[in-house]
């Protein structure tokens, strides 16, 4: 990742920071905790890391039922947020720790529980970072990545991406249905479960809590109203509620573990 595109991500949080957990604007952020935390399965001696954790939404949910949870994200402005709601919420086994993904601060094998969610589609190239979520968890730990999930259809996929860059300039691209479970393969995980779930979306809270400029908000009203009028496929699917218009968002979540010594020395030969 270039430290231009890094700059863009500060910059980009450090605007949401506010915004993040607003429910009005983002409600379906909020509220996705408890199917993201049915698949992390989160238990009392679990040692937590949750990566990219802007405000640590995640973090504090986790929090009352492990042993211990760090937060670690790129963006102070993101970390100070999160620290006050914490400090509110009484969580005295959560720490904030600032640090990038892809040079994570902590040792080998530290962490029973891996935690990332909708942070793979901010990468160019997502591998460096999971290479660290995997060097960072101890054997048998899982690894547990939530995001964006794009078409399988490669043109469509671009045009997806395309809408969502516009709205925020930090987005990269969204890795495609199925794809996520490949990955964790790649860096040597056994994938335990996958899941997806269809979301449905105002845009106009969407723009906000993104803070998005007004001339890149009217190009994805453009697209998307041309898309809802019959014109080029956004792969977004907008409808209308009532008057308003909204779009639908697939996500998807993977659960993976990492094999003891034994077994990934018997799976290599």
């Amino acid at each position: 990742m270039s430290g231009a595109h890094e700059q863009r991500i500060r910059e980009a949080f450090t605007r949401q920071a506010g915004t993040f957990e607003d429910e009005r604007l983002n409600v379906a952020f909020t509220s996705g905790l408890a199917w993201l935390l049915s698949y992390a399965g989160p238990r009392r001696d679990d040692v937590v890391l949750d990566v990219a954790a802007g405000t640590g939404i995640v973090s504090r949910a986790l929090a009352p039922d492990v042993a211990r949870v760090t937060a670690v994200d790129s963006t102070a402005a993101m970390i100070a947020e999160g620290r006050q709601r914490a400090a509110a919420e009484a969580h005295a086994n959560l720490e904030f720790v600032s640090g990038d993904a892809k040079h994570l601060p902590f040792a080998d094998g530290a962490f029973t529980l891996v935690v990332t969610r909708f942070s793979l589609h901010h990468f160019a190239d997502p591998s460096p970072a999971l290479a660290e979520m995997v060097r960072v968890l101890r054997p048998g730990g899982r690894l547990v990545v939530q995001d964006l999930a794009a078409s399988t259809d490669p043109d469509i996929a671009v045009r997806q991406d395309h809408v969502e860059r516009m709205r925020d300039s930090s987005h990269v691209s969204m890795p495609p249905r199925g794809v996520v479970s490949r990955w964790l393969r790649d860096h040597g995980l056994a994938v335990d479960a996958v899941g997806e779930r269809e979301i449905n979306r105002p845009v106009e809270q969407w723009l906000q809590q993104s803070v998005t400029a007004p001339d890149a908000a009217a190009v994805v009203r453009a697209d998307l109203e041309g898309d809802l009028a019959g014109g080029e496929t956004t792969g977004m699917r907008p409808h209308r509620v009532d008057a308003d218009l909204w779009f639908r968002q697939r996500w998807e979540v993977t659960v993976a573990h990492r094999l003891s010594t034994e077994a990934a020395a018997g799976r290599a030969r």
